[in-house]
């Protein structure tokens, strides 16, 4: 599928981002030659979403490394315990406050926090269309509110920054959670106002955010406050909404041949582009190490052993030793520190970027951030706290069919319907579901509780967030106060 991407040169700030509030806000952007036009308005919000998408691992993923790398699904793996041995510390749960997965993480929410906060604060002065004005706005609070949502769940207390930031006001004190969880869902509320419907997206918009998008925001941050009535009021909004359906087959849903089908909802937006530097380097981390890749972020026995005989998705998730791949080669897993390679960002030869003229870092494969079939999980574990058994059954096994109709299976006694489905049945549905593409394993361990008995070395009240990066302690002179347990 062919993608067109919002480029901005104000999307070069995100690499020589060095700091957290302590540099200039005029240092990357001329106010007086910017913020002019509604040209300048749209260049703007580009930025921010560029701002998703750095091509610097330390920061990308993060979301990787924590989702992925520090839960039961998946081990480091690599060339061994010593390669990249800080995201080593993030499995053992011995993270140091001056790991560069931490800072890089810290780093570039709050730089894509910078970015939304100037297109809010400088677009409403523009002299340009009111209902583009108010698109463009809504896009950054929702663009806000997500890089909030992951500064909350990574690190807890956090500065809140509304507004772009003068000289002398860049130290800011943390606030708690819940005071960022509040701006979160104000800011969604702003977005739902003004952004469009998904089918109201021309071609060329495709991973810009929409209702949807931003429902589904609010929807999982009223699953981490345990707000489940407004989760479930939600999660029902988006799915009546008409504007979604399933996703299709699972085994094509992480390819780019499945990216933007009918099930999604929204995400980053990610190409070869050769020069553009709009591609992931994360195909390159996660391809097999005898291949192409590095071979990280390996698939657990744990995991495998998690889905149910037969099921469709297995395939789509996990390349065993052997297995006859899409293009004809025969996976070799024997250098894999588990014996298995992730299937969801495995590439066939002729999108191996340097095969079609890019580098190693001009992946192409789009990040998934929220679909259908999580929003029917997380609306379905909702209707459960409220009650509404047989709500949340037919929601879980729609999620099941989609799954059993997959992969060119034909056998319809896998995965059978739930006559009554228990909060358990459902963490287990979103664990199959979402494994390794997601990247919400951790989050959804510590989210429900279960973090402390499933995973080794967890420390609950310590391990449920990040230490703060060491150097943005040392930046503050002293007004960040270190997480417990660090």
């Amino acid at each position: 599928m062919k993608k067109i991407l919002a480029l901005s040169i104000l999307a070069v700030t995100a690499a020589s981002c060095s700091k957290f509030l302590d540099e200039d806000p005029t240092a990357h952007l001329s106010t007086s030659t910017y913020y002019k036009t509604a040209a300048d308005a749209e260049a703007a919000v580009n930025a921010v979403y560029a701002a998703m998408r750095p091509q610097n691992f330390f920061a990308l993923d993060t979301r990787i490394a924590v989702g992925d790398i520090m839960s039961d699904d998946a081990e480091k793996g690599g060339g061994g315990a010593s390669d990249v041995a800080e995201m080593q510390q993030l499995k053992l749960f011995t993270t140091k406050p001056d790991n560069s997965y931490v800072q890089g993480a810290w780093q570039y929410n709050y730089h894509g926090v910078y970015l939304a906060n100037l297109v809010l604060d400088k677009v409403p002065a523009i002299d340009m269309n009111q209902q583009e004005k108010q698109h463009i706005l809504a896009q950054a609070y929702f663009l806000r509110a997500y890089f909030n949502l992951q500064l909350v769940q990574l690190f807890g207390n956090v500065p809140l920054i509304t507004k772009p930031l003068e000289t002398g006001e860049y130290n800011q004190l943390q606030v708690t959670p819940d005071k960022v969880w509040a701006q979160i869902e104000s800011d969604a509320d702003s977005a739902i106002l003004f952004l469009p419907k998904a089918s109201d997206l021309t071609a060329d918009q495709q991973g810009k955010a929409t209702i949807g998008a931003a429902q589904s925001l609010l929807l999982y941050a009223y699953m981490w406050q345990k707000k489940w009535t407004q989760a479930q009021q939600t999660g029902d909004a988006i799915i009546t909404s008409g504007q979604y359906s399933p996703s299709g087959d699972y085994a094509k849903l992480f390819t780019t041949a499945g990216e933007f089908n009918p099930g999604s909802i929204f995400e980053i937006n990610m190409a070869n582009i050769p020069g553009k530097g709009v591609g992931s380097n994360i195909n390159l981390w996660e391809n097999a190490r005898n291949t192409w890749g590095y071979g990280f972020v390996t698939p657990t026995q744990d995991l495998v052993n998690a889905f149910e005989k037969g099921d469709p998705r297995l395939k789509a998730t996990v390349i065993a030793n052997g297995d006859v791949l899409s293009d004809g080669s025969v996976a070799n897993t024997t250098t894999s520190q588990t014996g298995y390679w992730n299937k969801k960002y495995w590439l066939p030869a002729a999108e191996i970027p340097f095969n079609a003229g890019g580098s190693v870092a001009d992946g192409p494969t789009n990040e998934r951030i929220f679909r259908l079939e999580v929003v029917k999980l997380w609306t379905a574990e909702a209707a459960l706290h409220n009650g509404d058994a047989a709500h949340a059954t037919k929601l879980v096994n729609e999620v099941r069919l989609r799954a059993r109709t997959s992969g060119g299976n034909t056998d319809m006694s896998i995965l059978p319907d739930y006559t009554t489905v228990t909060l358990d049945n459902v963490y287990h549905e979103m664990r199959v579901e979402t494994a390794l593409g997601d990247h919400l394993r951790f989050f959804e361990l510590v989210r429900t509780g279960k973090a402390a008995t499933t995973l080794p070395g967890y420390t609950d009240g310590v391990n449920n967030y990040l230490p703060i990066p060491l150097r943005e302690i040392q930046l503050s002179n002293g007004k960040l106060v270190q997480n417990h347990g660090y």
